[in-house]
């Protein structure tokens, strides 16, 4: 049985292939975009350091961090790259650059449970499956703005079925692929949208992968969020968001997944006892659509008088 090591070290010379994609049979690849993620990433690296699973390398791909998050990536021995445009654009460049069988989705400030990338590929192996949502709840909330974040999030993960599964209008999206997908899906999304999309950058990866394959499993429990803990770092983040959003407007190929997930991605069916989580996902989501908004209106401003 072939042993692989991880990110940072060789790999060993009798390390089998695969005939078809070049891939390291049964490991993952761990691809991670950064910007400014100091405060996070290193506890994001060391839960995948922690993982039972040991067939795993990690790529982070960075956007021009000045917070010494590339020195805190590589001492955790993690492959470092430089993206070349948005978030949408640094998530190809890590899955072109993965050489696993299986390629993870994750961000800076998510931790992963330690059985998560175990648990996985067995998924995955065991039933067939091509993608994997990973069940994903928040770390826990220390103020008010958490607090909104894991209600949401648990409310999302209460009720899932296929309805939740669909590109356009459902709730999760998957994070665990397998690489041979992930290269056929962005393939299909034009250049022009690739370099310049940061938000919805996840989905569009999931609709065109989508478009392939209907093979879609649930992971429980194995992603935990740091979420943000002032309203300034919600403005800044979603106020990014909502400006890159003028990369998609009028037509292009992913116009009605970004009309959909525009308004209130909610699970369709709700119960009583949901209403507290339901109320505070609710103001979550004006509060972030706001922000959005804003930004798009400031970059379309910009562009106009850029023009004017």
């Amino acid at each position: 049985m072939v042993s692989y090591l991880h990110s940072g070290d060789s790999m060993p010379a009798n390390a089998s292939e695969s005939a078809q994609g070049g891939y390291h049979r049964g490991q993952v690849s761990i691809t991670i975009p950064t910007l400014n993620a100091a405060s996070t990433v290193a506890g994001c690296l060391y839960s995948v350091r922690r993982q039972s699973y040991p067939h795993w390398e990690v790529i982070v791909v960075d956007g021009g961090s000045r917070d010494g998050t590339v020195e805190i990536a590589r001492a955790h021995g993690a492959k470092v790259m430089e993206a070349k445009g948005g978030l949408l654009a640094a998530r190809v460049e890590g899955i072109l650059a993965s050489q696993g069988e299986f390629v993870l989705l994750l961000d800076a400030d998510q931790v992963l449970e330690p059985t998560a990338l175990e648990r996985g590929v067995h998924l995955m192996e065991g039933e067939g499956y091509d993608m994997l949502v990973l069940e994903e709840l928040s770390l826990p909330a220390r103020n008010f703005w958490q607090k909104l974040f894991s209600a949401h999030r648990r409310l999302i993960h209460r009720y899932i079925d296929s309805d939740s599964l669909d590109p356009l209008t459902g709730t999760v999206l998957p994070r665990l692929f397998r690489r041979s997908l992930l290269l056929e899906a962005i393939r299909a999304i034009p250049p022009e949208v690739r370099k310049r999309v940061i938000h919805h950058d996840h989905a569009i990866i999931y609709l065109e992968a989508r478009k392939r394959t209907q093979r879609v499993g649930i992971l429980p429990r194995a992603i935990y969020h740091r979420e943000p803990d002032s309203l300034r770092q919600i403005w800044r983040r979603n106020f990014r968001y909502g400006r890159s959003l003028a990369a998609l407007e009028g037509p292009n190929p992913y116009s009605a997944l970004l009309q959909r997930r525009d308004g209130y991605v909610w699970p369709r069916r709700l119960q009583w006892r949901d209403i507290p989580l339901a109320v505070q996902s609710a103001l979550l989501l004006t509060l972030l659509k706001a922000i959005q908004k804003s930004g798009l209106l400031w970059e379309k401003g910009l562009r106009a008088a850029r023009k004017g």
